[in-house]
């Protein structure tokens, strides 16, 4: 699988392990609105994202990953220019799609500041 996004993790809002034992990962790129922060998985990027956001694509935060199922119609988006977007974590069935969301099989933990944060795919 090919790296089209990488980035680098810098702190976790004090909510996020909440959000993320709840099957929410909201990661944003910083400078992030502060309505956000306590809630997110604050992060850097360094490359990328070379190619838009697919199903059958992998989201790596450390060594964790969860295989991507939906991807909404502003995912892309929303990473390409804010660095922001949301996976839910095994999402039961029938459960919508958000346009900034993806919906993803696995489990993660809050990361720690410095975890890699990856997409990866196969080559378009």
């Amino acid at each position: 699988m090919n790296v089209y996004y990488e980035s680098t993790v810098l702190r976790a809002g004090n909510e996020a392990g909440d959000m993320v034992e709840g099957g929410v990962v909201i990661l944003y790129a910083d400078p992030i609105p502060d309505a956000l922060e306590s809630v997110s998985v604050v992060h850097g990027p360094a490359r990328g994202p070379e190619r838009e956001i697919r199903p059958g694509d992998v989201f790596s935060l450390g060594e964790q990953r969860v295989e991507l199922v939906a991807v909404g119609e502003r995912a892309h988006e929303n990473l390409r220019t804010l660095g922001h977007i949301v996976v839910y974590l095994n999402p039961d069935e029938g459960t919508s799609l958000l346009p900034g969301a993806v919906h993803g099989r696995g489990t993660v933990t809050v990361p720690e500041a410095g975890a890699r944060l990856a997409l990866s795919g196969a080559a378009s």
